[in-house]
């Protein structure tokens, strides 16, 4: 205390006593403990948030789609190119006749798939898709001259009306949106791919088993 100073000496009035120090550091220890308390709450708040990837690449950020008006589809590169599937006229509703079929057919399932549906059925990092009920896989392709764009037109005849479902089932996986009959075949090929190895052990494991049977009393 000031006043049990020794006479002569002086009091240091700048310098904060002990009691002052420890409250001090106990404010800067409860400062440093709330401002970290703050960020966990933070971090947990904005997980809550939805977070796009910010990037620059125009697969992100939508640049590559050059199409007019409202870009119903997502992906790299053209929304509606020329040569795109389902976007023929025989391909707006289910053929009624034998040419309407073989042009079908032979200009829908039986061309070449586009590098934009390769592409995204392999799929990459980041890759966009659509907030979908079962699946969420949307259009890469979508505009004037396809089948789904406003509203679809009918065929005239009561067969292919009551068959309209099935046809139309068909129409997306392996016409009009084909890339995603694509992406369910990568996993078929995957599953094979890492299970012929482990088939092909135990086959030989099997054979194993009978030659050392036959050579070995039991």
């Amino acid at each position: 205390w000031p006043w049990l100073k020794a006479p002569g000496h002086s009091v240091d009035h700048t310098r904060p006593l002990a009691g002052e120090r420890a409250s001090a550091s106990r404010v800067s220890r409860a400062a440093a403990l709330s401002a970290a308390m703050a960020i966990s709450r933070t971090c947990a708040r904005f997980a809550l948030r939805r977070s796009p990837v910010e990037l620059g690449n125009s697969i992100f950020t939508g640049s590559a789609q050059r199409s007019i008006g409202p870009k119903q589809a997502f992906g790299y590169g053209e929304v509606a190119p020329k040569g795109a599937p389902g976007f023929e006229s025989v391909q707006l509703k289910p053929p009624e006749t034998f040419t309407d079929t073989v042009k079908y057919i032979s200009k829908g399932m039986a061309t070449i798939p586009t590098k934009k549906e390769i592409v995204e059925a392999i799929g990459y990092p980041g890759q966009k898709h659509s907030a979908g009920g079962i699946s969420t896989v949307g259009r890469i392709y979508y505009g004037p001259g396809r089948y789904d764009y406003g509203r679809p037109p009918m065929p005239a005849g009561w067969f292919a009306n009551w068959f309209y479902g099935f046809w139309e089932f068909g129409h997306i996986m392996f016409v009009a949106d084909r890339w995603i009959a694509m992406r369910y075949l990568r996993h078929f090929l995957g599953t094979a791919v890492c299970f012929f190895p482990m088939w092909l052990q135990m086959q030989w494991n099997m054979k194993a088993w009978d030659e050392f049977k036959k050579t070995h009393a039991q």
